[in-house]
């Protein structure tokens, strides 16, 4: 799988859960974005580890993954969350490139 794929992925997961108002269970994100769902784990298990505070809840059997409610909502510095998932995956990809 090329590196772009997996940012591109990523970049979906963040995306779907921002507009996501109960969360997405892996499943379903699986399903949207075509992809395995052992893939979304992964890419979950990610963006929490590089500090995007994804987190997970049962509900009604589900696990469900969103992102906390004051990062949908406010971000308590200067850029918002588009801005810093651009600065993240850039500084990702330099690091790859040099």
């Amino acid at each position: 799988m090329a590196r772009g794929d997996q940012l591109g992925r990523q970049w979906k997961i963040i995306q779907t859960l921002i507009s996501s108002r109960t969360g997405k269970s892996a499943a379903d994100l699986s399903e949207e974005l075509e992809c395995h769902p052992r893939t979304i784990y992964r890419d979950l298990e990610a963006l929490q580890i590089a500090g995007f505070p994804i987190f997970t809840e049962r509900v009604e059997g589900k696990n469900l993954w969103s992102l906390l409610d004051t990062v949908k909502h406010q971000i308590p510095i200067p850029f918002n969350l588009t801005e810093l998932m651009a600065l993240y995956f850039s500084r990702d990809m330099l690091k790859r490139q040099y």
